[in-house]
């Protein structure tokens, strides 16, 4: 049994896909097949249970994803301790986000801590994970820190630090009849809205927006990528909120202002609260660092 095996069933278990699991990796489906295969083999137990185009965990693999996370997170503390012998800063340093990180100027950090700290292996996973599976991975040790807006609820072993803010703006087809002015949610009422699934942090905010405000409306389309989203709106689909960021330039959607402050959330950065390897705190206080400059 070899440790990147254990990694790469715990990204297919995780992911609840070989593809999306090998994308996660950066490696091609055929390599994380094989890999699965042959602890499958060596285990002598079935870990996956494939159903149609799904898969779910055995029972074996229900066992093993424990076990698996435990021997994982431990040997890459070995290696940050080891690391940390010669007194120089190495190790890598994984950093999970969410699609848009708002006002946070994650590109023009990470080119500076890089060039600052040339033996820090940054890795960023970006997608469009709920953001209670980040904290989960936080938790876990898949991630080193996340970028995320502000949960709802807060993790005792987790620690989360304000960087910035996450504000949505609401996108339309540049032809859809909506006033040029600060809107009200009964404005809206009668548009078809693209929106994130049930459940989904952004979705519960923007719910509950319209339902204090007695106004229904109609969810015609679920996505959980935001460009995705703004693709369809510009199709003339329907209307959806989106971070602001990622509407800049664009010159084929309309946006209009809504009066709401659940549209506006902060942005904070998210880490355990023991402490971490050398080269995690030190990315750690950087991007902290960056975001206090800029307030």
């Amino acid at each position: 049994m070899e440790l990147q095996q254990l990694v790469y069933f715990i990204a297919v278990a995780d992911e609840g896909s070989f593809t999306r699991g090998a994308q996660r990796e950066h490696v091609v489906q055929s390599t994380m097949s094989a890999a699965v295969g042959r602890l499958e083999h060596e285990l002598g137990q079935s870990l996956f249970r494939r159903i149609g185009h799904r898969i779910e965990l055995t029972a074996a693999g229900g066992l093993l994803l424990e076990r698996a996370r435990a021997i994982v997170t431990a040997a890459r503390d070995v290696r940050r301790e080891l690391d940390s012998l010669d007194g120089g800063l190495h190790g890598t340093v994984t950093l999970g986000t969410v699609l848009s990180t708002g006002t946070f100027p994650l590109a023009e950090v990470l080119g500076a801590i890089r060039r600052a700290h040339p033996g820090i292996a940054l890795r960023v996973q970006s997608s469009p994970l709920a953001f209670d599976r980040h904290l989960d991975r936080i938790a876990d040790g898949t991630f080193d820190l996340a970028l995320i807006p502000s949960p709802d609820t807060t993790v005792a072993s987790i620690r989360v630090s304000p960087v910035g803010t996450l504000d949505l703006v609401l996108a339309a087809a540049l032809d859809t009849p909506l006033p040029d002015r600060p809107l009200q949610c009964a404005d809206l009422a009668a548009f078809p809205f693209i929106d994130f699934p049930v459940g989904w942090a952004n979705r519960t905010r923007t719910d509950q927006l319209f339902a204090e405000a007695g106004v229904e409306r109609d969810v015609a389309i679920e996505v959980a990528d935001p460009a995705m989203a703004l693709d369809l709106v510009r199709g003339g689909l329907g209307i959806a909120f989106v971070p602001r960021r990622l509407t800049e330039g664009r010159h084929d959607i309309r946006t209009v202002v809504v009066e709401a402050p659940a549209l506006s959330r902060v942005l904070v950065l998210a880490r355990l609260e023991r402490k971490q390897s050398p080269a995690v705190e030190t990315v750690y206080r950087a991007l902290v660092e960056r975001a206090a400059s800029v307030v």
